[in-house]
């Protein structure tokens, strides 16, 4: 990824492998299981096994903990990897309040202290 788009990131992102139930909204819809690898309170990136198209629409379930986080995504980058693996960046267009407060969770250190970007 370069430092161009690093630098446009407006939340920090940390790793984080967890399951994702992807589905794509619209005229070709498409459902799948996908991984997490990293997150952001603003988005997310996964490893799934086609590309789903720039700028799709999606709607994404995400297990954390006990929890399931739902949301709806837009794709902002796709990264080949090899084979038909692909790399997905998405960012978050709507999340409820509660399931933000899941996502949050994680960035809490395991020690109890406050975790900074």
């Amino acid at each position: 990824m370069t430092d161009e788009y690093s630098q446009k990131r407006r939340f920090p992102r940390i790793p984080s492998e967890n399951a994702v139930l992807v589905r794509k909204i619209g005229e070709e819809p498409l459902e799948g299981f996908a991984t997490m690898r990293t997150v952001g309170l603003g988005g997310c990136m996964f490893v799934h096994d086609a590309s789903l198209g720039r700028g799709s629409v999606l709607e994404i379930l995400i297990s954390i903990k006990s929890w399931v986080v739902k949301a709806t995504a837009k794709v902002v980058y796709e990264n080949p990897k090899e084979g038909k693996a692909v790399e997905v960046g998405v960012e978050f267009i709507d999340i409820s309040a509660a399931d933000k407060a899941v996502l949050e969770t994680l960035f809490l250190p395991v020690d109890g202290s406050v975790w900074h970007p």
